[in-house]
């Protein structure tokens, strides 16, 4: 086990004023709860922007819970840390920091949305940011203030992968001694010449 010492920051919108002139102080376990404050980028610039991510060094993920989404995109930070973006065929962007899926710890332990460092990361491809509240319906114009939010690390991190050379190990090992033991004489085996 790896003890771990970094944890990880982002800033997510806390007051806001929507298109149609409304405002809202949103609660903080409101932002921090998945799908409510989402990214969107036009679809005809859905190619331009997942080549921008993976410019960046995001790469295209195979070990993930699919959820409709078109591409999953992620990328390691600070050694433990991945941002993980979702990006669907409607143009909507979901991203959020999780521990790396290097360790036992990523399919438990929780995350926190990213949006405004997943919007940095497609910037030379598209240089807007659009935040959508989709409980709400509404569009954000503004975010006049936020809500710093730090991550913490687990009190320590389990690779799985030594773990799986392990298991397999000793599964071979049983699956050898099981055919060993089935070694006979052949006694009863009379060959036909």
């Amino acid at each position: 086990m790896q003890v771990v010492e970094y944890p990880i920051s982002t800033y997510l919108p806390r007051e806001v004023v929507y298109f149609d002139g409304t405002s809202a102080i949103l609660p903080q376990d409101y932002v921090l709860r998945k799908g409510n404050l989402r990214l969107f980028v036009p679809r005809s610039r859905l190619e331009n922007v997942v080549d921008a991510l993976k410019t960046s060094g995001f790469r295209e993920e195979k070990l993930e819970f699919y959820k409709g989404e078109k591409y999953s995109l992620s990328m390691k930070i600070y050694n433990i840390w991945e941002l993980h973006v979702r990006i669907y065929d409607d143009g909507f962007i979901d991203g959020h920091f999780e521990v790396s899926r290097d360790y036992l710890e990523h399919l438990q332990y929780h995350t926190v949305p990213s949006i405004y460092e997943v919007s940095d990361f497609y910037r030379t491809a598209y240089n807007k940011l659009h935040i959508f509240d989709s409980i709400t319906k509404k569009w954000i114009k503004e975010v006049r203030t936020h809500y710093l939010v730090t991550l913490n690390p687990p009190r320590s991190l389990t690779a799985w992968q030594p773990i799986a050379v392990v298991v397999g190990a000793l599964s071979a090992i049983g699956i050898i001694a099981y055919a060993l033991s089935r070694l006979d004489k052949g006694e009863d085996y009379v060959p036909m010449y």
